[in-house]
């Protein structure tokens, strides 16, 4: 039996000896766990640890135009390109243990996956593919702070797992660079994530405003080794362990929120492979109003200027 068949039965067992089980319920409703003082939540709605606005390599969905000033990859004949990207993304919490009366607080499993496109200029042509997907255990003990344990990978393609030797393949249409199947990018690491709300004090004044402000840090270190999820990788910087990020986001709602909000958000990471220097990620726009629980939709101007790490 390989990892992951493993971690798939183990999930399974876990839902099966839930005391619960055998009773109907709706998936996203709070079930009181008997005599206990918490309740059980299968599939919530929502999320304990919320999704940064300015991190480029968050689980997310959208579709941007981006003009890079340095293009390495499919430049133009003075160096820039103009780029037409798609991101599929998609998290999904679940199995969620609060106190009682407090849904919105305490201990939730989390998985989360997204595909990253890098087109061709002006086309739909796939250049090149980022996949991430991670799986965590997420900690909000109170309103205003939430922390999170995170399994997380990503990969960066341009053909190569068509080709693992690079001596050509039947199913590759081009003239593969082996330069680019020994430079792909694989890591796999452990995050160490915190955000909190310094403003909610405020929330007995002024409630509207004891969530504007928003602050978040994560700390990853790739760990040698296996896990159930199989082998864990660095490459091609084996021996560059560390990465961080620090980040704020300030979001201001209209009409208290009725006709949604605006926001400006920023971050800093740091890559040991590339000697920490900063990689800045600002972004600002309009939130729309909300709708469905757990997700929102936002129109932003963003600026990276940083590796493409």
């Amino acid at each position: 039996m390989n990892r992951h068949s493993a971690a798939i039965i183990l999930l399974l067992l876990i839902l099966a000896a839930s005391p619960i089980s055998a009773f109907p319920y709706a998936s996203n409703e709070p079930i009181p766990l008997g005599p206990l003082p918490f309740s059980y939540t299968g599939l919530p709605d929502d999320f304990l640890y919320p999704s940064y606005l300015a991190d480029p390599l968050a689980v997310h969905s959208q579709i941007a135009f981006r003009q890079y000033r340095i293009d390495e990859i499919h430049p133009g004949s003075d160096g820039t390109e103009g780029h037409f990207d798609i991101t599929i993304g998609t998290r999904y919490s679940f199995m969620r243990i609060s106190p009682t009366g407090h849904p919105n607080l305490g201990i939730e499993m989390d998985w989360g996956m997204g595909l990253a496109t890098f087109m061709d200029t002006g086309r739909t042509d796939l250049l090149g593919i980022d996949a991430i997907y991670y799986f965590a255990l997420s900690l909000k003990p109170v309103d205003w702070a939430a922390f999170r344990l995170t399994r997380h990978h990503i990969c960066s393609h341009a053909g190569d797992q068509l080709d693992r030797l690079g001596d050509g393949s039947e199913f590759v249409d081009f003239d593969l660079n082996p330069l680019i199947h020994s430079g792909s990018f694989v890591r796999d690491d452990y995050l160490i994530s915190t955000t909190f709300e310094p403003f909610f004090f405020l929330r007995p004044l002024l409630p509207e405003f004891s969530k504007i402000l928003r602050l978040y840090g994560d700390y990853s270190a790739y760990l040698p080794g296996s896990d159930l999820l199989g082998s864990r990788a660095n490459s091609p910087s084996a021996h560059a362990y560390i990465w961080y990020q620090y980040g704020a986001e300030l979001e201001l709602p209209l009409a208290q929120k009725n006709l949604g909000s605006v926001f400006a958000a920023a971050q800093i990471s740091r890559w040991q492979e590339s000697a920490y220097a900063p990689n800045y990620s600002i972004q600002a726009g309009y939130i729309l109003p909300d709708g469905k629980s757990g997700q929102r939709m936002k129109f932003a101007a963003s600026l990276y200027d940083g590796s493409r790490s």
